[in-house]
């Protein structure tokens, strides 16, 4: 059996551990019974703690940790600037691919693809691209209006007599780049594919769906507290709280839930400002909300186990680490039926689904009425919350877990040297 030199590269910022993140550590840690993938880990770091490059040997892998320039953000502006940036993140790593064959780049930052091409024209290498995210819906958070007006010509506008131009849908000088010089590109979601077929129109065709998968830390089913419906139901978010995951929608619909006599209560579990922590006082003083903030995955597994109701309130997501492990955990979800989601979950078996609504005034959001209603039929349907959880978990036993995604991982990685 030949050998695969097998290169991660990618960034981070050190407040915030994001799905690139742990979708990689992830990778790692399935890769570890696969000694015949040589893993090398290539890691742009933007840490305060990291001033000089750093390479270590950590069990079945080298990690090769190099600091991120502090405006960072200015010279990925810059083709010129980003060149001499790779130039020097090759100097520094040359060691790892000298001699070697059958090398495979496997890039999980897109802003990365330059860096990938150039390493590529140095020795020989496959490069494959995974799209985590669709880089245009992240602008929910930070640019509303374009948002709205790329989703209305994307979703809305069917009769449009040609496609728009893909130009209007990038968000940084290489995601073009991104999509038409790897050798293949792996996908985590349908939709995804969908986006690159209707959207952007020079791409590898060489694309490979590969769903991300979770190890099992339940060791065995959860066994959920039978309730009846006077009894208080623990509902619980998990996530970085941000307009575009919709916790707001989330506690609108929860007041309407409890203004129907039910008993609610909301735990929150994710990094959240200040400003929501002031607008929680001042805004939903009636509902019962616990705002944990950033916890260890140990503490989460706890509130995975022991609460009523997962909700997931999204208005664009990909392959949802949070929704895999409710999944994982028969959580009985609502869930809001975009992008990720809507693949992940079917309607009535394994989960409840909640429509989003479209304005051209208002933009999109989340129909709180239905989102209100399916909580409240969970609560009063004992049987209902029994199904969807044995489902849910069933969902996960035969599609999300860990080893289906590395088998399907390795598959590309031998037909991409093959």
């Amino acid at each position: 059996m030949f050998s695969i030199n097998l290169y991660l590269i990618d960034m981070s910022h050190a407040s915030n551990t994001s799905g690139v993140d742990r979708y990689v550590s992830t990778l790692i840690g399935g890769l570890r019974e696969y000694p015949e993938i040589k893993l090398h880990w290539i890691h742009l770091r933007n840490d305060d703690k990291l001033l000089f490059p750093k390479e270590e040997k950590i069990e079945h892998y080298v990690k090769y940790s190099i600091p991120m320039p502090q405006q960072y953000n200015t010279i990925i502006a810059e083709r010129y600037w980003i060149r001499k940036y790779n130039e020097q993140v090759y100097r520094l790593t040359k060691h790892l691919f000298e001699g070697k064959e059958n090398c495979i780049i496997h890039l999980h930052t897109l802003n990365l693809i330059d860096l990938a091409v150039y390493i590529r024209e140095q020795i020989s290498c496959k490069i494959i691209t995974h799209l985590h995210c669709i880089p245009w819906k992240g602008l929910y958070n930070s640019d509303k209006k374009r948002f709205n007006k790329l989703y209305e010509l994307t979703y809305e506008d069917n009769n449009l007599a040609e496609k728009p131009n893909p130009e209007i849908y990038v968000t940084n000088n290489c995601e073009l780049q991104s999509y038409a010089a790897p050798d293949t590109l792996v996908c985590v979601t349908h939709c995804a594919v969908d986006f690159l077929k209707d959207c952007i129109h020079h791409y590898t065709e060489n694309i490979h769906v590969i769903p991300n998968g979770i190890n099992d830390v339940t060791n065995q089913t959860v066994k959920r507290k039978n309730k009846s419906k006077i009894e208080k139901f623990h509902c619980l978010y998990v996530g970085v709280v941000s307009e575009s995951k919709g916790v707001l929608y989330v506690l609108n619909a929860l007041r309407l839930v409890k203004q129907q006599g039910y008993k609610v209560s909301l735990t929150i579990a994710g990094t959240c400002n200040p400003q929501f922590q002031n607008k929680l006082k001042q805004d939903f003083s009636d509902l019962e909300v616990d705002v944990k903030g950033r916890i260890p995955f140990d503490e989460l597994k706890k509130l995975y186990a022991q609460c009523d109701i997962g909700i997931i309130a999204s208005l664009q997501e990909q392959a949802s680490y949070v929704a895999i492990e409710m999944a994982m955990f028969g959580l009985p979800i609502v869930s809001t039926a975009v992008d990720g989601l809507d693949e992940i979950f079917t309607d009535e078996i394994n989960a409840l689904k909640v429509h989003t609504k479209f304005s051209p005034v208002f933009g999109l959001s989340v129909d709180v009425e239905m989102m209100a209603k399916q909580i409240a039929r969970l609560i009063e349907d004992e049987k209902l919350r029994a199904v969807l959880s044995q489902n849910v978990r069933k969902l996960y036993e035969q599609e999300l877990n860990l080893d289906l995604m590395i088998d399907r991982t390795i598959s590309v990685y031998k037909e991409v040297v093959d």
